[in-house]
């Protein structure tokens, strides 16, 4: 939800994290949401189709951001929800428009947990950015290139052809 992600792309954005909880009820698996953007602003909360579920889902829709896209901060926390025996079997999905990077040292772990834990991390790429950040830690990406018929946003319109590209 950072300030690049305004408008269209942050509700494709959502609609995905929608689609992932309805999903993983139907899989009967837990789903943890991190809302995030620059530096100290990350919001995360587990959703559920219960009552609880359910207003934590109302309360992750409204949360919204206007920094940066600081991903480091979010990924720790998911390396450390995977040391939960409940979590060790979780997936990783990323809506992002791809405005950002991780370090040599976290896309080590992020590849550790992939070998050792199974981590699958997917993406979804809601924007036309560059995204060599995303390349790093994706396993596949996803991109969606029609999100502005959804509203305005301040992305910009760089084309990147090496990932599989939807209408």
């Amino acid at each position: 939800t950072s300030g690049s992600m305004k408008g269209g792309a942050e509700t494709v954005a959502k609609a995905t994290v929608l689609e992932a909880m309805r999903t993983a009820h139907a899989q009967h698996r837990p789903c943890h949401v991190f809302a995030f953007s620059g530096p100290d602003e990350l919001v995360e909360m587990e959703l559920d189709v219960g009552h609880k579920g359910i207003d934590s889902l109302i309360r992750f829709l409204g949360q919204t951001f206007s920094g940066g896209t600081e991903i480091s901060g979010p990924l720790e926390r998911v390396l450390s929800k995977l040391e939960d025996q409940r979590w060790r079997l979780a997936d990783l999905l990323i809506a992002s428009d791809g405005e950002f990077g991780v370090s040599t040292d976290l896309a080590a772990r992020l590849d550790a947990a992939k070998r050792d834990l199974g981590l699958r991390v997917q993406g979804v790429l809601v924007g036309d950015r560059e995204t060599n950040g995303f390349r790093t830690v994706a396993d596949h990406i996803c991109a969606i290139r029609d999100w502005r018929r959804f509203g305005g946003s301040g992305a910009g319109t760089h084309r990147t052809d090496s990932v599989k590209n939807l209408p």
